[in-house]
Formats: structure tokens, sequence, C-alpha cells
């Protein structure tokens, strides 16, 4: 998936359930910031082309140990323990991109270092894909008009 989807994605899952966010001032920007983060070892992502990424782009292949969940697990027990109220943003954002790269055909080995593979029928940046989008965007967009108009 591109990055675009990765953003909008978690972002329409926010808009559905905006009222039940304790903190959104912080829930938002971690969320969505951990909706990209595994592409932090593609250099050709847009988080993978910054100065910091290229110690990942080193030493990780792309769709690897940072791209499963076994990844996510550990991450998210530090978290827990010590930062806890990045914790739910933190695994909703990146368990929303591990769950939209196992719909495309590159699939995704969910349990890194163990061979399975969860692979789906979407191309990255391919017309399902920009289509997905588009309509994803523009539910997003009614969203944002009903919690301003009707709701607020």
């Amino acid at each position: 998936m591109l990055f675009k989807t990765h953003l909008l994605v978690p972002f329409f899952f926010i808009l559905l359930f905006f009222d039940e966010i304790a903190n959104p001032w912080i829930f938002i920007p971690i969320a969505l910031f951990a909706s990209i983060l595994p592409d932090i070892d593609n250099p050709y992502s847009k988080i993978g082309k910054k100065k910091i990424s290229r110690i990942f782009n080193f030493f990780m292949k792309h769709r690897g140990i940072i791209h499963s969940f076994s990844f996510l697990f550990v991450i998210g027990i530090s978290l827990f323990f010590y930062f806890r109220e990045i914790f739910y943003p933190f695994v909703f954002g990146y368990s929303t991109h591990l769950i939209l790269d196992c719909f495309t055909i590159d699939g995704l080995r969910i349990f890194y270092p163990f061979k399975f593979k969860i692979k789906g029928f979407l191309r990255t940046g391919g017309i399902f894909e920009n289509l997905f989008f588009i309509f994803l965007f523009l539910v997003c967009i009614f969203l944002i008009f009903y919690r301003i108009f009707v709701v607020l």
C-alpha cells in the first residue's frame, strides 16, 4: 500500500470512533505516525528516504522483521510498561499498516521469522488501491462534515 492509504485508513477509523478517544491530541498524531513507521525499512518510501532511516535501510530488508506482529508485540510490551499513554494509538496505527499490507500481492510474513505469509490480491499503487483510496477519502470528507454540522 502507498503512504497516502496507510495514513487514510487509520484516520477513517479515528473519525468513526472519535468520541471514544480519551485524548485525541495524543492519539491522532501517534496513530498516524505509527501507521507509516513500518515502511522505515524501505529506502523508496516517504519515511524511508529520511536520513535517520538509513540505518534501517542498511541493516533490514523491506517487509522483514519491522513488518511483523512479532516486532509490534515486542515494541508494544515496552510501550505498555514505560509509555502507557501512547501504547494504544501506536498499536492501533502500526496494526493498520500491517493489516493493509496483508492485502497486497507481496503479502506479509506476519510472525517473522516464521515463513507463514498472508498474501492478498491488491497491487501497491494499482487501480484497486486508488479506487479504495478515493472511496475512503470521500467517506472521510462526509464524516468530517457530518461531525461538524450534525453532531455538534
